[in-house]
């Protein structure tokens, strides 16, 4: 008679079914690394698409004009002549996000002054990514605003330091003609999740691949 307490050689003591469990979820873990990480590369990818579809897009609205409520009925819209500014930072909170600002067409260059108040319109970039400098030529700022002419869309770019002091970056010469805005993914110090993109002054395009 078959002793009935004997183990059925064909099935699994309890310390051999741990064992595959483990290795079950040590290979999933590492199978889960690589691709999280890949999916964090793509995020900081996305942003910077985000930043450089936002600076065509207020080039369009200085051009074509603002949409905004009608003077004598507010119930209505209108498109109404205005320039354009992009405010990007590296403050923290506030690095993640795009600012637009609305100033009148006839606005002097000494009226333009850091932002202390709220944006016209904001976006926020993709979670986790954050914007980390700014430098134009050899020189680093803490935030910038990119400031476009209404009608004509002619661009202007002023830098910030820490104190909020403004310098004039499209007036320094023809070496400072290149725009280049820094990106990375919770503060990651490896170059695979940071990413730099160049906006190009003289042609208006930006690279952002």
């Amino acid at each position: 008679m078959k002793n009935i307490f004997m183990r059925d050689k064909k099935a699994f003591t309890l310390i051999e079914l741990i064992v595959s469990i483990s290795i079950l979820v040590i290979v999933m873990m590492f199978s889960y690394a690589p691709y999280n990480l890949y999916q964090n590369r793509a995020k900081v990818k996305l942003a910077t698409r985000e930043v450089a579809q936002s600076l065509y897009e207020a080039k369009n609205m200085a051009i074509s004009g603002v949409k905004g409520k009608n003077n004598s009925d507010d119930s209505k819209q209108e498109f109404k002549n205005k320039s354009v500014g992009v405010f990007l930072t590296s403050e923290e909170t506030k690095d993640s996000k795009i600012n637009f600002y609305y100033y009148d067409y006839n606005i002097s260059d000494s009226e333009i002054v850091f932002p202390s108040k709220e944006p016209d319109a904001e976006r926020q970039i993709q979670d986790g990514v954050t914007m980390t400098g700014f430098s134009v030529g050899e020189r680093d700022y803490s935030s910038l605003l990119l400031f476009y002419e209404s009608v004509t869309g002619k661009v202007k770019v002023y830098g910030f330091d820490a104190s909020g002091s403004k310098i004039d970056i499209t007036e320094n010469g023809k070496n400072d003609d290149t725009v280049k805005i820094k990106f990375t993914y919770k503060k990651a110090t490896t170059s695979f999740l940071q990413k730099e993109i160049k906006y190009y002054l003289k042609t208006n395009i930006v690279d952002y691949k």
